[in-house]
């Protein structure tokens, strides 16, 4: 899943001499016990490509038997664990729950909405969908239509037309994967 992403990583590099058993290790001891060792999760985790950040978190399951995710939630809190949560989450799964919460309640957080998917490849945007229908039971491009109106509808339905199916003229939406 990992390498959908290689090439779109921002800046951050994989880490010369990267272990994932020791950085799993290091990890597991800055969150233990009474208190955090907060500098050295930002060293850690700001330091490693989302390659590495996705084998650590498998180590890290492997060898604590918990999810990485909820301990740092069980540990951390405020802008801080969300931060920390979200370098540990695979970036496709990241992208579904961001659309998700840009098209919850009240009115559409718009930029989010047109952030992810005027800047995802095409690859990148079939594993989001199958991670948002995966979490919500329900595919993104219905949510989409449910959530907006009008041109922005038909402009963000044939952003997500050129990854999959969509079929927005009448309603209800129903978008099937499509492997093309």
């Amino acid at each position: 899943m990992a390498s959908l992403w290689v090439g779109h990583r921002g800046t951050v590099r994989d880490y010369p001499g990267f272990s994932p058993s020791v950085d799993a290790e290091v990890i597991r001891k800055a969150i233990r016990g009474i208190g955090t060792d907060e500098k050295t999760l930002i060293g850690i985790l700001t330091e490693r490509s989302h390659a590495q950040r996705q084998l650590i978190v498998k180590e890290y399951q492997a060898a604590y038997g918990k999810e990485l995710k909820d301990d740092l939630k069980g540990d951390l809190s405020g802008h801080f664990e969300h931060l920390m949560v979200a370098l540990v989450t695979p970036p496709a799964m990241f992208d579904a729950k961001q659309l998700k919460k840009s098209m919850k309640g009240a009115g559409t957080n718009e930029d989010a909405l047109i952030e992810i998917l005027t800047t995802r490849t095409s690859r990148q945007m079939k594993e989001i969908a199958q991670a948002y229908y995966t979490v919500y039971k329900k595919s993104l491009g219905d949510d989409i239509s449910s959530e907006t109106s009008g041109d922005f509808r038909k402009a963000l339905l044939t952003l997500a037309d050129v990854r999959f199916i969509c079929l927005f003229f009448n309603s209800p939406v129903s978008c099937m994967l499509s492997d093309n």
